[in-house]
């Protein structure tokens, strides 16, 4: 494989889905709750969205390189593995390059984040945790994926903590910036949305361990799947897809739960799976699903759609 096919792969681009989303929800948020419609075409509010979306993306990559690093030196991904290449394991990056693509990930988020960062010294610290959170998810003396916590990382990290510094951001004022002008921050529209956008997104790691379970359980990767079993997985990507929804219906109305017929249908074909070949269609389907979340929420918002009546967060 060549060098820029292998760092292309260990990117794993279909996951930077879960960067994008909760940065576009944030902003949501904070125009459905705002009242500023016209939020979308101010200039600031676009330069923040964006700055976060770069942090975001920078950020997902970095853990998926110490992902990619983090397996590999523990033994996770053994020729057993059923999925894609990885690639140091596969000998197509080395350890020590794959460090450097995750330094240079983190120093690129730092650099892309530092509009936002610089509107509070919270905003740094919280900058500051999120790449923590990503790197000590496989790597570090405590790895997160290893103690079963990769779930509530998932659902924490790309769920709840995204979304709402994303809506924190935007509602931060700048040094020039007259309070009456800067909007109020929806503490619990934001929260809300957050959890259920995380819970979405955890479907695509409940695929992924639920595939990797023998392989996990040779090596001690206290998984969840590992530690209560696949039937926990399907009883878990049921209530992260029902749930989820609800969260974000019950935040942006109705738009969302359109999709409760392909969450079912996508359910009951997970609940079908056995075999670890079975599970790979449902990590894609799982993202599928998020991204078509996050655009009908968003497209709620921007044809105001939210209904007042029935948010009591407001």
């Amino acid at each position: 494989m060549s060098t820029f096919r292998a760092w292309f792969a260990a990117i794993r681009p279909k996951t930077l889905v879960a960067a994008v989303a909760p940065v576009a929800l944030g902003g949501a948020v904070v125009v459905a709750y705002a009242g500023a419609p016209g939020l979308w075409a101010d200039q600031l509010f676009v330069l923040t969205q964006l700055s976060c979306l770069g942090f975001a993306l920078c950020v997902q990559v970095a853990c998926n390189f110490a992902n990619d690093l983090g397996d590999s030196l523990r033994g996770a991904d053994t020729a057993a593995r059923v999925g894609p290449r990885r690639a140091v394991s596969a000998g197509d990056i080395t350890p020590a390059a794959m460090r450097r693509g995750i330094w240079i990930a983190c120093v690129l988020a730092l650099v892309l984040g530092a509009p936002v960062a610089s509107l509070s010294p919270w905003l740094l610290l919280a900058g500051f945790l999120a790449i923590a959170c990503a790197l000590a998810y496989t790597l570090g003396p405590f790895p997160l994926a290893y103690r079963g916590l990769g779930d509530v990382f998932v659902v924490g990290c790309f769920g709840v903590q995204a979304t709402v510094l994303t809506s924190w951001a935007v509602c931060t004022p700048t040094s020039g910036d007259c309070a009456c002008h800067t909007p109020s921050m929806p503490w619990l529209p934001a929260l809300l949305a957050g959890l259920g956008l995380g819970l979405l997104a955890d479907n695509i790691l409940v695929a992924n361990n639920a595939r990797d379970f023998e392989t996990d359980l040779v090596v001690s990767k206290r998984t969840t799947v590992v530690r209560f079993g696949r039937g926990f997985a399907r009883n878990l990507h049921g209530f992260n897809s029902i749930f989820g929804l609800a969260c974000l219906g019950h935040v942006f109305g109705w738009a969302p739960m359109i999709l409760l017929p392909l969450a079912l249908w996508q359910h009951l074909a997970f609940r079908q799976a056995s075999q670890p070949a079975d599970f790979l269609p449902f990590l894609g389907r799982a993202a599928v699903l998020m991204l078509l979340a996050t655009a009908l929420c968003v497209t709620a918002t921007c044809l105001g759609w939210v209904p007042a009546d029935s948010l009591w967060m407001r």
